[in-house]
């Protein structure tokens, strides 16, 4: 028997869109979500309102954000007697924050991502402002593999997340709990916005650079990475290793943030005695 259909409007294979309608996983992800206190929930990619509903049912104040016109008009008529929603037709990529979360107001992020924006949409919020206490969404589930997976096994995108938040892969979520059912399996994650940034606000463009520039072989040992992606005098590279006292042997990928600001340190240590 086929499964029942979604109210409301049918989802655009153009815009990637996979509504989820599965209650028993709307339901966890609502459970997971904190709203703080005196704060509200900003759900992005609200769609037909599935998890929106699951989140008022629980007492949370929310701000729906949905970018495509005739979703939000649909929104508003479905939840037009809600007095503790607001719909806002927006771009969860480029919104701006300080526009929809009132000074000194806290709030948690909740939502189904698209595939194909959910890097955006997260890099946008943990380095926007105001930042979230939380996110709780869902995502492709390597990419979720790759923010949360262990030391030693770290990419740049684990690390361009690590630096804001501390990470946590909750469940996973079948191709059948969505319509249309997508090709790939989904994960359900929780970023927990750490008070400060790892990374000095000053240094923050400095650190992505160098990471970046040396994650471009990852595969290879540090020295050949560094040596190849960063410019430094003649025999830098060693020299950079020595002082931060990283083996030149180890791979990027095992480098914690605290590894890499002790490089970034040296680099400019060796540059600067040149």
């Amino acid at each position: 028997m086929p499964p029942t259909r979604l109210p409301g409007p049918r989802p655009r294979k153009a815009l990637g869109q996979h509504f989820l309608r599965d209650s028993g996983v709307l339901h966890d992800i609502a459970a997971a979500v904190g709203c703080p206190e005196g704060g509200f929930v900003l759900e992005l990619g609200a769609g037909t309102g599935q998890l929106t509903e699951a989140l008022l049912e629980r007492g949370f104040p929310v701000v729906a954000v949905e970018i495509e016109p005739r979703l939000v008009e649909h929104l508003r008529r479905r939840f037009r007697t809600a007095p503790d929603l607001r719909v806002l037709e927006a771009d969860a990529r480029t919104v701006d924050i300080s526009t929809v979360v009132p000074p000194g107001t806290p709030y948690a992020v909740a939502g189904n991502l698209p595939y194909f924006a959910a890097n955006p949409i997260i890099r946008h919020f943990l380095e926007g402002s105001p930042k979230p206490r939380q996110m709780v969404v869902m995502i492709q589930r390597e990419v979720a593999r790759e923010i949360t997976a262990p030391p030693g096994d770290w990419s740049l995108l684990t690390i361009s997340v690590q630096v804001y938040a501390e990470a946590t892969r909750l469940f996973d979520v079948p191709p059948e709990a969505f319509d249309p059912p997508p090709a790939v399996h989904s994960s359900v994650i929780r970023l927990d916005l750490r008070a400060e940034p790892l990374v000095p606000r000053e240094r923050n463009a400095d650190f992505f650079e160098l990471v970046s520039k040396t994650f471009r072989n990852p595969r290879k040992q540090i020295h050949n990475s560094l040596a190849r992606g960063v410019w430094l005098p003649p025999d830098g590279a060693g020299e950079a290793l020595r002082i931060a006292e990283i083996d030149p042997m180890r791979r990027a990928e095992t480098l914690d943030i605290a590894d890499w600001l002790r490089l970034l340190e040296a680099c400019d240590e060796v540059r600067a005695g040149a």
